[in-house]
């Protein structure tokens, strides 16, 4: 039995969308509401600032923080079911 209790990726479907990312912007009042384990090097996050929420990708070997574009609350809880099932990337 593993250690981890967050979600692994899998690898990336065949045909799986490619996410853009964009250099993440300082937003103080984020709420990180899901996440992927932290015993990876990358880790994902679902986060929620102003109403709306997006996708976060920190690599922690680079020291690199990315995000998607923000969205409604409900297309962002679609991204991050599409990314734990491996459909994005």
């Amino acid at each position: 039995m593993s250690d981890c209790l967050s979600p692994h990726l899998p690898e990336p479907e065949p045909n799986h969308k490619r996410l853009t990312w964009f250099k993440a912007y300082k937003e103080s009042r984020r709420r990180t509401l899901a996440w992927t384990c932290h015993c990876q090097d990358v880790i994902h996050e679902l986060c929620a600032a102003g109403g709306q929420s997006y996708l976060r990708r920190t690599d922690w070997a680079a020291d690199e923080v990315f995000e998607t574009h923000r969205m409604l609350i409900r297309d962002g809880n679609a991204l991050w079911q599409a990314l734990l099932q491996g459909q994005v990337r």
